[in-house]
């Protein structure tokens, strides 16, 4: 939980409108987020769903990887490095669609004429 917030914290607060209100905000929301949080859910749910994928073996060896240090290693880092995969994949796919969005445009002046008349009338 604490490495998601890390890894949240910033992209919240990239999300908001600059100004001082902004720390304060993001800080009672992660307060509020915390006081629903209830460990024995968060398992109740997650080990039907580990039982539907993995055996007890695999669990077992899931285990042992935890424990070595490429395991400690893989538990701290993952959550920060889905956040930056996925900030960094979203602004990929914005910048595609914008080249998209741009060659379509090109290609067919008729249909940039089309919104444009569009906004006019809106």
């Amino acid at each position: 939980m604490q490495n998601m917030e890390k890894s949240l914290k910033p992209v919240m607060a990239n999300s908001l409108p600059a100004g001082d209100y902004r720390e304060t905000l993001i800080n009672l929301f992660f307060e509020k987020f915390h006081s629903k949080m209830d460990v024995q859910k968060m398992i109740d749910l997650a080990v039907p769903l580990y039982d539907k994928y993995y055996t007890t073996d695999d669990i077992k060896g899931l285990i042992q990887f935890y424990e070595t240090p490429l395991g400690r290693k893989t538990v701290k880092a993952l959550p920060s490095l889905m956040g930056e995969l996925t900030e960094a994949s979203q602004r990929m796919g914005q910048d595609f669609a914008r080249q998209s969005m741009l060659e379509v445009m090109a290609e067919h002046p008729e249909l940039e004429k089309a919104m444009e008349d569009a906004q006019r009338q809106n």
